[in-house]
């Protein structure tokens, strides 16, 4: 027979009381990577602040490739297939083509974000006299509905080839 003692909160738990529900914030989103929330949170630790939400929403946008989000095929900006053949290719090449890639994705799966500028910066020393290289991506962006302009992330992702 199951025991139902452990399963859920009780209604006089501190945590439901009237005074401390007027001061709960509302949480936005989940914060990625998952954290195991504290036990006067939910499940996994939650983000509540507009800007950060979006901010890790860019970020993972940012690191996912074609065919990794189930169910979105597109999903993502496809950097690693880029970064991959950088090179066999001019630097300003596949600069300008991570740039399209970046902005195509934000304005298509993130409308609510302006870009106001991506810079791509490959930095040349390589790990450990392995052919890893590092390539740093910062997106200067800003979100009009909550009237913050000034925003940036930077992403850094390592590539062979």
């Amino acid at each position: 027979m199951f025991n139902f003692k452990s399963s859920g909160r009780k209604f006089s738990n501190p945590v439901f009381k009237k005074d401390n529900l007027e001061r709960q914030v509302i949480p936005v989103g989940i914060k990625t990577p998952l954290e195991i929330g504290n036990e006067n949170s939910e499940l996994f630790k939650l983000h509540v602040d507009p800007l950060e939400q979006l901010a890790d929403n860019l970020r993972n946008l940012v690191q996912t490739n074609h065919g990794e989000r189930l169910g979105r095929f597109n999903y993502g900006c496809n950097l690693k297939a880029i970064l991959f053949d950088r090179n066999g290719s001019l630097s300003s090449d596949y600069e300008k083509i991570v740039i399209d890639n970046v902005t195509t994705q934000i304005t298509k799966y993130l409308p609510v974000l302006t870009i106001n500028s991506v810079d791509v910066t490959p930095v040349k020393k390589t790990i450990d006299n392995s052919s890893l290289a590092k390539v740093i991506i910062k997106i200067k962006f800003g979100v009009p509905a909550l009237r913050r302009m000034e925003n940036s992330i930077e992403v850094v992702l390592y590539n062979a080839g």
